[in-house]
Formats: structure tokens, C-alpha cells, sequence
């Protein structure tokens, strides 16, 4: 895998950051990899506990609140925490992260180079087809983020706009959904690509853009230390749950990590856990769907 970076759980990024390393990569990745040719077979927490921990390949840290580095390169984030908590719960002893862009996270574990994506990852249609997901953490929907100056209230005000929107999300798709429609009127939707959030973040900023279509917690962080430059201009679609994101074949059988995964989030929810983690990253209660009637896998 070329371009990607190794971080080990809890060390700093700040010099990792620039120097990425493909061999490092492979040998973080080989053992997961074997562990995925049982196509049968699940991956058991007993095989995670045997090979030292997890092998995560995850974006580059920069979506914060979810999942970042702060200025001395620690990792940080709510995903971050409720993984901690998570491995406290199923006595998981490390973490070891490998860092591509987000285009390549999901073919990553599809490929079976990762474990799962502890990662807030909106759960959709599409994606179902495909992948399995834990009990929801979170909010996902999809929301315009733009400036004051773009005029922009609503998805109707996108025609003729100038999208930007991260490869491979959620907010890519919806884009082109959005593009569809207004094609199917004799209008159009410009849509731009971008690898990181924080590109389309900085040409938003400097007008080379008029929206970016992203979830609402790092418009939100962003807001926040931009006051007054940006605004969010409410849903683009259909509100949508952030979940954890496996292979479907991890789920089922007594100790995969997909059914263990879940149990631990249980128990993070009804001890409290979960709400405080939000209430630290977002200042308030996240509304989760009954755990219960949730289908982790379609």
C-alpha cells in the first residue's frame, strides 16, 4: 500500500505525519491480511489478543472532532476515546494504525488489511450492500457547509454551485444524487473531489468553492475556530447514524470481533459512558436508535 503511515495508539504524529512509509505498512498489514483469506472464517477477539492488538487502516487523522491530531501530534477524538474504552471492555491490548486517504480506508477492509474502521462512518443503503456496521456512536447526516457570502439556504440553492466533497463519503454521494435531480431539470451541480476534508475546507475558505457536503461534526469544530466565516446551512438529505464499519462475515459466530465489538458498546452505553464521550466532544446527548431492533448486518 503506497502512501500510507503507522502510527502506534497513544504516540505522537507530528513528525510521523510527513514521512510515510509503504514497507512499514505491509508488515503492519500482513497479519491481518493472512488472517482474511478463511473467507469462512471471522476474525475472533482471541486472534486479536493473540497478535498484540488491532490492526487499523483509518484516514489521515485531520477529521476532527471524531478523529485528529492535536498540535503536538497526539491523537485525539471521540472515536479515539470509545476505542479505548472498547479495548478496556474486551481486555484489547494495543492499537496500530496505518493512515491512507479516505478513498482508500473502506477498500482497505474489504481487502482484509484491517480489522474494521473504528471510525464515524455514515451508515447508508450503498454501503450496507457491502459492509456491516456496529451500534451507532453517533450523528452522521450530511449538512451543507458554506459561506455567508454563497447564498446558499438549502440543497435547492446548490445549482449552479461549485461542490466540494471528500472522495468515497457520504457527502460525495449525496452530491451526486443532488447532481441527478438537478440534471433531471435542465440544471446542474458542479461537483469537486478532493482526498482530505481539510482541502475543501481551506478552498471553501478562499472562495474557490461555494459548499462542501460533509457531516456536521467537523463543520461544526471548524465553525468554532473560524467564527463568523462559515455558516451550515442545515441537512442535504436524509438525517444518518455514524457507526463503527466491518465485514459482514465478522459478525455472527461465538467471539467475532464484530458481535464483541457490539457487546462492549452496550455496555460503554448504558454505563454512561458513550454520553459522556459525546458530552465531551460535542457538549451535548447524541440521539442513538434501541440497540435492540439495530441490524448491524443486511
Amino acid at each position: 500500500m503506497t502512501n500510507s503511515t503507522v502510527i502506534q495508539a497513544g504516540a505522537s504524529v507530528a513528525g510521523t505525519m510527513l514521512k510515510r512509509s509503504a514497507r512499514i505498512a505491509l508488515l503492519a498489514l500482513a497479519v491481518p491480511a493472512a488472517w482474511a483469506q478463511g473467507a469462512s472464517q471471522c476474525m475472533t477477539v482471541d486472534k486479536v489478543r493473540a497478535a498484540g492488538g488491532w490492526n487499523i487502516v483509518t484516514q489521515v487523522p485531520q477529521f476532527e472532532p471524531y478523529w485528529y491530531a492535536d498540535d503536538k501530534g497526539t491523537l485525539q477524538g471521540m472515536d479515539h476515546d470509545m476505542l479505548t474504552e472498547v479495548n478496556k471492555v474486551l481486555n484489547i491490548p494495543a492499537t496500530r494504525y496505518t493512515t491512507v486517504a479516505w478513498a482508500g480506508v473502506l477498500p482497505a477492509l474489504q481487502a482484509g488489511k484491517s480489522d474494521f474502521v473504528p471510525l464515524a462512518i455514515a451508515v447508508t443503503d450503498a454501503r450496507r450492500k457491502t459492509f456491516a456496521f456496529s451500534y451507532p456512536e453517533g450523528d452522521n447526516s450530511i449538512v451543507i457547509f458554506t459561506r455567508p457570502d454563497a447564498g446558499i439556504k438549502g440543497p435547492a440553492d446548490l445549482v449552479g454551485k461549485t461542490v466540494g466533497v471528500e472522495i468515497g463519503s457520504a457527502g460525495e454521494s449525496t452530491a451526486m444524487a443532488l447532481r441527478e435531480k438537478a440534471k433531471a431539470d435542465g440544471k446542474d451541480i458542479s461537483i469537486k473531489a478532493y482526498q482530505h476534508n481539510v482541502d475543501e475546507f481551506l478552498d471553501l475558505g478562499n472562495k474557490r468553492i461555494d459548499a462542501v457536503l460533509i457531516n456536521g461534526a467537523p463543520v461544526a469544530a471548524y465553525m468554532k475556530k473560524h467564527p463568523g466565516k462559515f455558516v451550515n446551512a442545515g441537512l442535504a438529505d436524509k438525517p444518518l447514524y455514524a457507526s463503527w464499519v466491518f465485514r459482514k462475515e465478522d459478525f455472527g459466530a461465538p467471539g467475532c470481533i464484530g458481535d464483541e465489538v457490539n457487546r462492549a458498546l452496550k455496555v460503554l452505553r448504558e454505563k454512561g459512558t458513550t454520553k459522556a464521550i459525546q458530552m465531551k466532544w460535542f457538549d451535548h446527548e447524541m440521539q442513538l436508535p434501541d440497540y435492540a431492533a439495530w441490524k448491524s448486518v443486511e
